[in-house]
């Protein structure tokens, strides 16, 4: 009978471990499929931008943000990402360029932040 019940506490605090382990792994696959989806939509808004014409005013100094945040996963209304970008001065890093770095934002257990950046072309040399 001591056997028996010395097997059944091994048996519980095995499987209790198993499921505090279950846990873990899938919050960290939830927080990896956002981070994945923050990168999409950092990489959306950075092919948008760099295929406006030269001179747009969408690639005009300063910071922007979606009409639309907070963002889905598809780029819809009433996600939990936020995508602000900031469009770098004139001429940075070289003439005719300027950086455009691109910030996606989410909460789930706690605040994460991505950033992607690239250059666009200025409608003349120098901006």
């Amino acid at each position: 009978m001591l056997e028996a019940l010395a097997a059944i506490t091994f048996l519980a605090i095995a499987l209790m471990a198993f499921a505090a382990n279950s846990v873990s792994l899938t919050r960290n696959q939830k927080s990896a499929d956002s981070t994945g989806v923050a990168h999409a939509l950092g990489q959306q808004k950075l092919e948008q931008l760099r295929s406006t014409p030269l001179g747009a005013p969408a690639v005009n100094p300063g910071n922007y943000a979606d009409a639309q945040n907070p963002l889905k996963a598809d780029g819809t209304t009433g996600g939990p990402f936020s995508r602000t970008w900031t469009v770098s001065a004139n001429d940075t890093p070289a003439w005719g360029l300027r950086t455009v770095t691109v910030t996606v934002s989410w909460t789930d257990s706690k605040a994460h932040s991505t950033r992607l950046a690239a250059y666009v072309r200025c409608s003349k040399i120098p901006c």
